[in-house]
């Protein structure tokens, strides 16, 4: 995982060093391998780097020049698994580095808002558009990557943790009680509320679009397909859920860094670790956990 964070302001005014300082030291344990920082205007944005793919040249922020004039800057936690295939499509050259996490900036630049539709994996993403003006936030549509957002009366602000926006005292650690009992009862947040007044979560799917520090547009991308599954032979459907399980798995596997599996003794963790075997030349590394006492 990484750590994201950012601020506009709604004056325009450059946010101040301590506030950006703050949220940075507050998300370090997040990235301990680097950090970065875009300052535009009354926007800025930072990252705090846990380093999986290209890990020499894959530093954030990304920023890149339009061709017509004005930057844009992204920041991200996240995976993006198709990265090599919009490398493809792009072309290598266009890129700066091979990091995964710099595609969605070269389909922001083509496709705009909308350019989260082809992404294929699990993100929390902020970019900047300078030319805009627009501060824009996007989250995977099954909501993997967590990212939360505060609005108060001088200025918007985000982080990859509800502790970062209060450490840094952009907002007070006020009880939200609903949302609290929510999430005591059932281990996780159903919608946009927290269990601090004030803090948000972007929904899974979700892009939002800030300008002057304060919220114009959301958009929405479904988890699930909307359309009704085909129907089929079991043999069939057992060959292409193989398939699709192999491609998923594969993809997942992309990496710089030695990876392993977390191996519950379920039915899916030992799928999983199956599929990862069948891919693999040498044996996975797998960690589990036990405890005396147990049945």
């Amino acid at each position: 995982m990484c750590g994201i964070a950012g601020i506009m302001t709604k004056s325009g005014v450059t946010p101040e060093d301590a506030t950006l300082d703050c949220l940075e030291r507050t998300l370090q344990h997040r990235g301990p391998d680097g950090s970065g920082r875009y300052v535009c205007g009354g926007t800025g944005l930072l990252q705090t780097r846990l380093a999986i793919i290209d890990l020499l040249m894959g530093d954030q922020p990304f920023v890149m020049e339009r061709k017509g004039g004005g930057e844009v800057a992204l920041v991200a936690n996240g995976e993006i698994y198709n990265y090599r295939e919009l490398h493809d499509e792009f072309g290598k050259d266009n890129f700066v580095t091979s990091s995964d996490c710099e595609p969605p900036l070269h389909l922001y630049i083509r496709y705009g808002e909308q350019f989260t539709e082809f992404l294929r994996g699990m993100y929390a993403l902020a970019l900047y558009d300078a030319e805009q003006n627009c501060l824009i936030l996007s989250r995977d549509p099954f909501g993997i990557k967590p990212l939360y957002y505060v609005e108060t009366g001088t200025l918007f602000a985000f982080a990859s943790e509800p502790q970062a926006l209060i450490r840094s005292g952009i907002c007070s650690p006020v009880e939200n009680t609903e949302a609290l009992h929510e999430l005591l009862q059932l281990q996780f947040s159903c919608g946009r509320e927290t269990p601090f007044n004030g803090i948000h979560r972007v929904l899974p799917g979700e892009t939002l679009l800030v300008k002057a520090g304060r919220i114009v547009k959301r958009i929405r991308l479904p988890s699930l397909m909307a359309n009704t599954p085909a129907q089929s032979k079991i043999t069939d459907a057992m060959l292409e859920l193989e398939s699709l399980f192999m491609d998923s798995v594969e993809v997942h596997q992309r990496s710089d860094v030695p990876y392993a599996m977390f191996l519950s003794g379920g039915v899916d963790s030992s799928a999983l670790l199956a599929m990862m075997q069948r891919l693999n030349n040498q044996p996975v590394c797998a960690f589990t956990v036990g405890f005396d006492g147990t049945k």
